[in-house]
């Protein structure tokens, strides 16, 4: 093992983690009490989605050594962000899409999307 491998985590907004959108995501929406345990969830995947990462980049870095070079093989393989994500990702977005919180749930229920600082696409669509 010569050279290390750059495990990519997910990517975010500049400065922000994953785990912390989502928190805040869930905070801005007025859930019934029967909601809150998917709210859990979907905090529960990102962190899940945070660790993986965390864990690939620490076994990537781990200096070789014969005795644990199988073990240490297959903790990268278990733990890489993308096989996370690619996992835990759609059911991160289930969760999300089953509080209301996306797009597509927004739109199901008739209700406007989020205001905002008015993207370039959003001031070309109110144009």
């Amino acid at each position: 093992m010569s050279g290390k491998r750059q495990i990519r985590a997910v990517p975010t907004p500049k400065g922000a983690k994953l785990t912390e959108s989502v928190r805040e995501t869930v905070e801005k929406l007025t859930l019934n009490p029967e909601d809150v345990a998917v709210a859990q969830l979907a905090v529960e995947y990102a962190e899940t989605i945070e660790r993986a990462a965390d864990l690939a980049e620490e076994a990537a870095n781990l200096p070789y050594d014969p005795d644990t070079a199988v073990m240490v093989a297959r903790l990268k393989q278990r733990v890489e962000a993308h096989t996370v994500m690619a996992d835990v990702g759609p059911k991160l977005l289930a969760a999300l899409d089953a509080l209301g919180a996306t797009p597509k749930a927004r739109a199901a229920a008739g209700k406007p999307a989020p205001a905002s600082g008015g993207s370039a696409l959003a001031k070309l669509r109110g144009a």
